[in-house]
């Protein structure tokens, strides 16, 4: 479940129509080794107060060759089969969980190795 959210986080970022939304993502809430280059990207790209589109995104990937075909078909799966949140407070509200979501996790993999 966490993969679809993941992947409507994105698509609301990389979205160009929707560039209000302007939170700096963390890229361990995601759980999909893609989806946290993504965010490292997106991250940098803010860093160097260029706009957030996964054009933009990808061919700076490619430039700095690390990008493949495979990774071509994950964005535009992303682009073209996800829907974007229509709201801000939904995009908070899905962060969010992420977010709780990852923390639960460490509290657990925490508890576990202080049980070893």
């Amino acid at each position: 479940m966490n993969t679809n959210i993941e992947k409507s986080l994105l698509a609301s970022v990389l979205n160009s129509a929707n560039s209000e939304i302007d939170i700096k993502l963390d890229k361990n809430f995601f759980t999909v080794a893609f989806h946290k280059k993504l965010i490292a990207g997106i991250n940098r790209l803010r860093e160097l107060n260029k706009p957030i589109d996964f054009e933009l995104l990808r061919n700076s990937f490619i430039k700095a060759n690390k990008w493949s075909l495979n990774e071509d078909n994950a964005l535009i799966d992303i682009m073209t089969s996800t829907t974007p949140f229509g709201s801000n407070n939904l995009f908070n509200q899905y962060y969010k969980h992420l977010e709780n979501t990852y923390f639960e996790n460490f509290d657990m993999r925490l508890a576990v190795w202080i049980s070893i």
